[in-house]
């Protein structure tokens, strides 16, 4: 299928647009701590250990950032980590209401609003 890239807004304390890569095999989004101090993140709320796709386990700082694509906004758990990268995460995707499109190689809508409050009618 290849890769797919999107622009995506990231506020957390300040903002800023970057490009990400979608990565369906990644549950939470991972930003590198340049990214992360931009955002206004000196230290993140909590370190957690993660397994890799290789089997290694690394510790990854937690913290919650609003993620905007293409006009729609959510919070989301953004992991802070040494990579070459930033990797928009399954996470994210499901709380914006987005899922990959293959055919068309880009993000499309999984319904028409991002999240939506349980309870409410």
């Amino acid at each position: 299928m290849g890769h797919i890239y999107q622009k995506v807004r990231l506020r957390a304390d300040k903002a800023t647009t970057i490009r990400m890569l979608v990565d369906t095999g990644a549950i939470f989004s991972v930003i590198p701590p340049g990214l992360a101090r931009i955002l206004g993140i000196k230290r993140p709320r909590r370190f957690v250990k993660v397994r890799l796709a290789d089997g290694r386990s690394i510790h990854l700082g937690d913290d919650i950032a609003i993620v905007r694509v293409d006009g729609r906004e959510s919070p989301a758990i953004i992991r802070v980590g040494k990579i070459d990268e930033p990797i928009l995460g399954v996470e994210a995707l499901k709380a914006l209401g987005l899922v990959v499109d293959p055919k068309r190689k880009r993000l499309s809508p999984s319904r028409p609003y991002a999240v939506r409050l349980g309870g409410y009618r």
